[in-house]
Protein backbone atom coordinates (compact mmCIF):
# COMPACT_ATOMS: atom_id res chain seq x y z
CA UNK A 1 0.00 0.00 0.00
CA UNK A 2 1.48 3.52 -0.77
CA UNK A 3 0.64 6.38 1.22
CA UNK A 4 1.48 9.83 1.01
CA UNK A 5 3.55 11.32 3.82
CA UNK A 6 5.50 14.84 4.63
CA UNK A 7 8.97 14.98 2.52
CA UNK A 8 10.64 14.96 6.65
CA UNK A 9 9.33 11.54 6.97
CA UNK A 10 10.80 10.71 3.82
CA UNK A 11 13.81 11.99 4.20
CA UNK A 12 14.53 9.78 7.58
CA UNK A 13 13.52 6.48 6.16
CA UNK A 14 17.63 5.80 4.68
CA UNK A 15 18.54 5.98 8.73
CA UNK A 16 15.46 3.95 9.77
CA UNK A 17 15.88 0.85 7.20
CA UNK A 18 18.21 -1.38 8.75
CA UNK A 19 15.96 -1.44 12.34
CA UNK A 20 14.18 -4.56 11.58
CA UNK A 21 11.76 -6.05 9.56
CA UNK A 22 7.80 -5.86 10.00
CA UNK A 23 5.79 -8.07 8.12
CA UNK A 24 2.18 -6.42 6.49
CA UNK A 25 -0.22 -9.23 6.62
CA UNK A 26 -2.76 -8.63 4.26
CA UNK A 27 -5.63 -5.40 3.84
CA UNK A 28 -8.86 -5.95 5.41
CA UNK A 29 -11.91 -3.69 3.44
CA UNK A 30 -11.64 -0.03 3.50
CA UNK A 31 -15.37 0.51 4.45
CA UNK A 32 -15.60 2.27 8.02
CA UNK A 33 -17.72 0.37 10.39
CA UNK A 34 -20.60 1.23 12.51
CA UNK A 35 -20.12 -0.18 15.63
CA UNK A 36 -17.36 0.35 18.25
CA UNK A 37 -16.76 3.14 20.45
CA UNK A 38 -17.09 5.72 17.65
CA UNK A 39 -19.32 8.11 19.83
CA UNK A 40 -16.40 8.84 21.59
CA UNK A 41 -14.02 10.69 18.70
CA UNK A 42 -17.10 13.46 18.53
CA UNK A 43 -16.76 14.39 22.04
CA UNK A 44 -16.72 18.00 21.81
CA UNK A 45 -15.04 18.64 24.87
CA UNK A 46 -12.09 16.09 24.80
CA UNK A 47 -11.67 16.91 21.40
CA UNK A 48 -10.93 20.70 22.33
CA UNK A 49 -8.68 19.58 25.35
CA UNK A 50 -5.41 19.33 22.93
CA UNK A 51 -2.78 19.87 23.17
CA UNK A 52 -2.04 17.31 26.05
CA UNK A 53 0.07 15.43 27.61
CA UNK A 54 -0.18 11.69 28.87
CA UNK A 55 2.21 9.28 30.91
CA UNK A 56 2.99 6.13 29.94
CA UNK A 57 4.70 4.56 32.54
CA UNK A 58 7.91 6.74 32.90
CA UNK A 59 7.30 8.15 29.55
CA UNK A 60 5.47 11.97 28.95
CA UNK A 61 3.85 11.32 25.76
CA UNK A 62 2.66 15.05 23.77
CA UNK A 63 0.34 15.09 21.58
CA UNK A 64 -0.46 18.08 19.61
CA UNK A 65 -4.00 17.52 18.23
CA UNK A 66 -6.59 14.33 18.64
CA UNK A 67 -5.46 11.77 16.92
CA UNK A 68 -7.05 10.16 13.29
CA UNK A 69 -4.87 7.79 12.30
CA UNK A 70 -3.46 5.55 15.31
CA UNK A 71 -1.37 2.94 14.26
CA UNK A 72 -2.16 0.08 17.32
CA UNK A 73 0.84 -2.77 16.46
CA UNK A 74 -0.15 -5.19 19.55
CA UNK A 75 -3.71 -6.89 19.80
CA UNK A 76 -3.81 -5.72 23.54
CA UNK A 77 -3.84 -1.55 22.91
CA UNK A 78 -5.72 -2.46 19.33
CA UNK A 79 -8.65 -3.82 20.56
CA UNK A 80 -8.84 -1.23 23.10
CA UNK A 81 -8.30 1.41 21.24
CA UNK A 82 -11.00 -0.31 18.49
CA UNK A 83 -13.56 -0.36 21.30
CA UNK A 84 -13.20 3.60 22.22
CA UNK A 85 -13.32 5.26 18.82
CA UNK A 86 -14.00 2.75 15.97
CA UNK A 87 -11.97 1.69 13.02
CA UNK A 88 -12.32 4.86 11.60
CA UNK A 89 -9.35 6.41 13.41
CA UNK A 90 -7.02 3.66 12.85
CA UNK A 91 -5.02 3.17 10.14
CA UNK A 92 -3.46 -0.21 11.45
CA UNK A 93 -3.60 -2.90 13.78
CA UNK A 94 -2.02 -6.30 14.74
CA UNK A 95 -2.88 -9.07 12.68
CA UNK A 96 -4.24 -10.50 16.50
CA UNK A 97 -7.07 -7.80 16.26
CA UNK A 98 -8.90 -9.38 13.37
CA UNK A 99 -8.09 -13.22 13.87
CA UNK A 100 -10.58 -15.39 16.39
CA UNK A 101 -9.59 -16.41 19.04
CA UNK A 102 -7.38 -13.80 20.01
CA UNK A 103 -9.33 -10.64 19.13
CA UNK A 104 -12.15 -9.33 20.67
CA UNK A 105 -13.32 -6.40 18.33
CA UNK A 106 -13.08 -9.08 15.29
CA UNK A 107 -15.68 -6.62 13.41
CA UNK A 108 -14.23 -3.60 13.98
CA UNK A 109 -10.30 -4.81 12.57
CA UNK A 110 -11.93 -6.24 9.68
CA UNK A 111 -12.73 -2.46 8.52
CA UNK A 112 -8.98 -1.55 9.42
CA UNK A 113 -6.93 -1.22 5.86
CA UNK A 114 -3.89 -2.74 7.07
CA UNK A 115 -3.23 -5.48 9.31
CA UNK A 116 0.63 -5.96 10.94
CA UNK A 117 2.73 -9.22 12.16
CA UNK A 118 4.08 -8.89 15.66
CA UNK A 119 6.41 -11.65 15.15
CA UNK A 120 9.01 -9.66 14.50
CA UNK A 121 11.01 -6.15 15.43
CA UNK A 122 9.10 -3.38 13.94
CA UNK A 123 10.50 -1.67 11.21
CA UNK A 124 10.07 1.98 11.63
CA UNK A 125 10.01 2.81 7.44
CA UNK A 126 6.79 0.42 7.17
CA UNK A 127 4.99 1.95 10.00
CA UNK A 128 6.03 5.55 8.82
CA UNK A 129 4.56 4.49 5.49
CA UNK A 130 1.15 4.53 7.06
CA UNK A 131 1.77 8.05 8.15
CA UNK A 132 -0.29 7.86 11.68
CA UNK A 133 -0.38 10.31 13.93
CA UNK A 134 -0.05 7.88 17.35
CA UNK A 135 1.90 4.66 17.60
CA UNK A 136 0.91 2.31 20.53
CA UNK A 137 2.27 -1.16 20.44
CA UNK A 138 3.26 -3.14 23.80
CA UNK A 139 6.92 -4.10 24.33
CA UNK A 140 8.35 -7.51 23.53
CA UNK A 141 10.91 -6.40 21.30
CA UNK A 142 14.72 -5.83 21.73
CA UNK A 143 14.77 -2.88 19.06
CA UNK A 144 11.72 -1.24 20.47
CA UNK A 145 13.96 1.38 21.95
CA UNK A 146 15.26 2.11 18.91
CA UNK A 147 11.86 2.10 17.28
CA UNK A 148 10.74 5.12 20.22
CA UNK A 149 13.76 7.16 19.09
CA UNK A 150 13.37 6.78 15.33
CA UNK A 151 9.49 7.69 15.68
CA UNK A 152 9.94 10.53 17.95
CA UNK A 153 12.63 11.79 15.76
CA UNK A 154 10.53 12.76 13.22
CA UNK A 155 7.32 14.15 15.25
CA UNK A 156 5.82 10.66 15.67
CA UNK A 157 4.55 10.56 19.34
CA UNK A 158 4.73 6.86 20.47
CA UNK A 159 3.43 5.28 23.36
CA UNK A 160 4.99 1.82 24.31
CA UNK A 161 3.12 -0.27 26.80
CA UNK A 162 4.45 -3.52 29.25
CA UNK A 163 2.49 -6.63 29.38
CA UNK A 164 1.68 -6.08 32.64
CA UNK A 165 0.06 -3.54 31.89
CA UNK A 166 -3.12 -5.81 30.80
CA UNK A 167 -2.57 -8.57 34.03
CA UNK A 168 -5.20 -7.84 35.66
CA UNK A 169 -8.65 -6.15 35.82
CA UNK A 170 -6.92 -2.98 37.26
CA UNK A 171 -4.22 -2.14 35.46
CA UNK A 172 -6.44 -3.45 32.29
CA UNK A 173 -9.04 -0.36 33.72
CA UNK A 174 -5.74 1.40 34.09
CA UNK A 175 -4.48 1.04 30.99
CA UNK A 176 -7.91 1.66 29.33
CA UNK A 177 -8.27 4.82 30.90
CA UNK A 178 -4.61 6.02 29.56
CA UNK A 179 -5.22 5.19 25.98
CA UNK A 180 -8.66 7.42 26.10
CA UNK A 181 -6.43 10.08 27.56
CA UNK A 182 -4.36 9.70 24.30
CA UNK A 183 -6.81 9.35 21.88
CA UNK A 184 -9.07 11.77 23.30
CA UNK A 185 -11.76 9.44 24.09
CA UNK A 186 -11.66 9.95 28.09
CA UNK A 187 -15.34 9.81 28.93
CA UNK A 188 -16.11 6.65 27.31
CA UNK A 189 -12.74 4.79 28.36
CA UNK A 190 -13.64 6.13 32.14
CA UNK A 191 -17.50 4.78 31.47
CA UNK A 192 -15.47 1.06 30.66
CA UNK A 193 -12.94 1.33 32.37
CA UNK A 194 -15.42 1.52 35.82
CA UNK A 195 -17.49 -1.21 34.58
CA UNK A 196 -14.37 -3.40 34.34
CA UNK A 197 -13.59 -2.31 38.09
CA UNK A 198 -17.04 -3.34 39.50
CA UNK A 199 -17.72 -6.57 37.82
CA UNK A 200 -13.91 -7.70 38.90
CA UNK A 201 -15.00 -6.38 42.63
CA UNK A 202 -18.24 -8.42 42.25
CA UNK A 203 -16.39 -11.40 41.93
CA UNK A 204 -13.34 -10.42 44.38
CA UNK A 205 -16.04 -9.92 47.09
CA UNK A 206 -18.03 -13.34 46.68
CA UNK A 207 -14.90 -15.26 47.01
CA UNK A 208 -13.00 -13.26 49.66
CA UNK A 209 -14.73 -15.58 52.22
CA UNK A 210 -13.69 -18.60 50.55
CA UNK A 211 -12.09 -21.43 53.07
CA UNK A 212 -10.60 -23.35 50.53
CA UNK A 213 -8.19 -22.25 48.31
CA UNK A 214 -7.44 -25.21 45.36
CA UNK A 215 -4.20 -25.42 44.05
CA UNK A 216 -4.22 -24.29 40.36
CA UNK A 217 -1.96 -25.40 37.00
CA UNK A 218 -2.60 -23.44 34.10
CA UNK A 219 -1.33 -25.23 30.75
CA UNK A 220 -1.54 -23.21 27.67
CA UNK A 221 -0.24 -24.34 24.28
CA UNK A 222 1.39 -21.96 21.36
CA UNK A 223 3.43 -23.57 18.30
CA UNK A 224 2.56 -26.89 19.17
CA UNK A 225 4.49 -26.65 22.71
CA UNK A 226 2.41 -27.26 25.66
CA UNK A 227 3.64 -25.34 28.36
CA UNK A 228 2.88 -24.49 31.92
CA UNK A 229 2.00 -20.97 32.41
CA UNK A 230 4.51 -18.66 34.63
CA UNK A 231 3.46 -17.11 37.66
CA UNK A 232 3.20 -13.49 36.16
CA UNK A 233 0.61 -14.57 32.79
CA UNK A 234 -2.50 -12.72 33.58
CA UNK A 235 -4.54 -15.73 33.49
CA UNK A 236 -2.24 -17.02 36.52
CA UNK A 237 -3.33 -13.23 37.98
CA UNK A 238 -6.96 -14.20 37.50
CA UNK A 239 -6.76 -17.75 39.28
CA UNK A 240 -5.37 -15.89 42.09
CA UNK A 241 -7.92 -13.23 42.13
CA UNK A 242 -11.05 -15.80 41.74
CA UNK A 243 -9.94 -17.76 45.20
CA UNK A 244 -7.41 -20.20 43.84
CA UNK A 245 -3.67 -20.53 44.71
CA UNK A 246 -1.51 -20.81 41.83
CA UNK A 247 0.63 -23.62 41.51
CA UNK A 248 3.30 -21.25 39.47
CA UNK A 249 3.45 -18.77 42.53
CA UNK A 250 4.03 -21.33 44.89
CA UNK A 251 7.34 -23.30 42.93
CA UNK A 252 8.53 -19.65 41.86
CA UNK A 253 7.53 -20.44 37.81
CA UNK A 254 8.10 -16.99 37.11
CA UNK A 255 8.18 -17.94 33.23
CA UNK A 256 6.34 -20.24 30.83
CA UNK A 257 8.02 -23.51 31.05
CA UNK A 258 7.59 -26.77 28.97
CA UNK A 259 4.77 -29.12 30.87
CA UNK A 260 6.94 -32.18 31.33
CA UNK A 261 4.76 -34.79 33.30
CA UNK A 262 7.20 -35.39 35.98
CA UNK A 263 7.03 -31.21 36.93
CA UNK A 264 3.28 -31.77 36.71
CA UNK A 265 3.08 -35.19 38.89
CA UNK A 266 5.12 -33.74 41.74
CA UNK A 267 2.97 -30.51 41.81
CA UNK A 268 -0.03 -32.72 42.19
CA UNK A 269 -2.44 -29.70 41.67
CA UNK A 270 -5.89 -30.07 42.83
CA UNK A 271 -7.43 -28.22 39.77
CA UNK A 272 -6.03 -28.11 36.14
CA UNK A 273 -7.28 -25.06 33.98
CA UNK A 274 -6.35 -25.22 30.00
CA UNK A 275 -6.22 -22.03 28.33
CA UNK A 276 -8.78 -22.55 24.99
CA UNK A 277 -6.37 -20.70 22.54
CA UNK A 278 -8.07 -20.29 19.14
CA UNK A 279 -11.03 -23.44 19.94
CA UNK A 280 -8.43 -25.75 19.68
CA UNK A 281 -9.90 -26.80 22.87
CA UNK A 282 -8.05 -29.89 24.71
CA UNK A 283 -6.69 -31.83 21.57
CA UNK A 284 -3.18 -29.92 21.82
CA UNK A 285 -2.68 -31.28 25.57
CA UNK A 286 -4.67 -35.05 24.11
CA UNK A 287 -1.45 -37.29 24.86
CA UNK A 288 -0.22 -35.38 27.77
CA UNK A 289 -3.05 -35.57 29.91
CA UNK A 290 -3.77 -39.46 28.97
CA UNK A 291 -0.58 -40.06 29.83
CA UNK A 292 -1.00 -43.19 32.29
CA UNK A 293 1.57 -41.67 34.49
CA UNK A 294 -0.89 -38.84 35.50
CA UNK A 295 -3.59 -40.84 36.06
CA UNK A 296 -3.09 -40.21 40.11
CA UNK A 297 -3.08 -36.52 39.99
CA UNK A 298 -5.87 -35.37 41.94
CA UNK A 299 -6.74 -32.91 39.35
CA UNK A 300 -7.09 -36.27 36.56
CA UNK A 301 -8.31 -38.60 38.66
CA UNK A 302 -11.23 -36.45 39.95
CA UNK A 303 -12.10 -34.96 36.49
CA UNK A 304 -10.85 -31.01 37.37
CA UNK A 305 -9.40 -30.40 34.37
CA UNK A 306 -11.19 -27.70 32.61
CA UNK A 307 -11.02 -25.24 29.42
CA UNK A 308 -11.14 -21.82 29.95
CA UNK A 309 -11.09 -19.00 27.18
CA UNK A 310 -8.05 -17.12 25.45
CA UNK A 311 -10.04 -14.38 24.66
CA UNK A 312 -11.20 -13.20 28.47
CA UNK A 313 -8.49 -14.90 30.68
CA UNK A 314 -4.99 -13.95 28.59
CA UNK A 315 -3.25 -10.31 28.53
CA UNK A 316 -5.63 -9.92 25.35
CA UNK A 317 -8.68 -9.86 26.94
CA UNK A 318 -8.72 -6.28 27.16
CA UNK A 319 -12.08 -4.74 28.58
CA UNK A 320 -13.62 -8.68 28.61
CA UNK A 321 -10.86 -9.13 31.92
CA UNK A 322 -13.61 -9.37 34.04
CA UNK A 323 -15.57 -12.36 32.16
CA UNK A 324 -12.76 -14.32 32.54
CA UNK A 325 -12.34 -14.06 35.82
CA UNK A 326 -15.71 -14.91 36.78
CA UNK A 327 -15.27 -18.02 34.29
CA UNK A 328 -12.73 -19.19 36.76
CA UNK A 329 -13.94 -18.67 39.94
CA UNK A 330 -17.56 -20.21 38.66
CA UNK A 331 -14.66 -23.22 37.90
CA UNK A 332 -13.00 -23.09 41.22
CA UNK A 333 -16.14 -22.01 43.71
CA UNK A 334 -19.09 -23.20 41.91
CA UNK A 335 -21.32 -23.29 44.90
CA UNK A 336 -20.21 -19.53 45.58
CA UNK A 337 -21.55 -18.67 42.26
CA UNK A 338 -24.98 -21.63 42.15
Amino acid sequence: MTTAFPHRRRAAFTALAAIGCLTLAGCAGSSASDGGGSEASTDAASAADFPRTVAVGDRDIDIDAEPQHVAALSTEVGDIVLELVGPERLVAVAEGSATPGTGNQLDLAESVPTHLSVTQNPDPEQILSLDPDLVLLTGRHDDEASLIDSLEGVGVPIAAFESTDFGDPETVASSIETIGDLVGADSEARTIASAVRDDAAAVTDAVADVDNKPRVLVLMARGGTQMIMGAHSSTTNLVELAGGSSVAVEEGWNQAMPADPEAIIAADPDVIVVQDFRDAGLEPFAELLENPALADVRAVADDEVHLVDAETTSGTAGSRISEGLKEIAELLHPDVFA
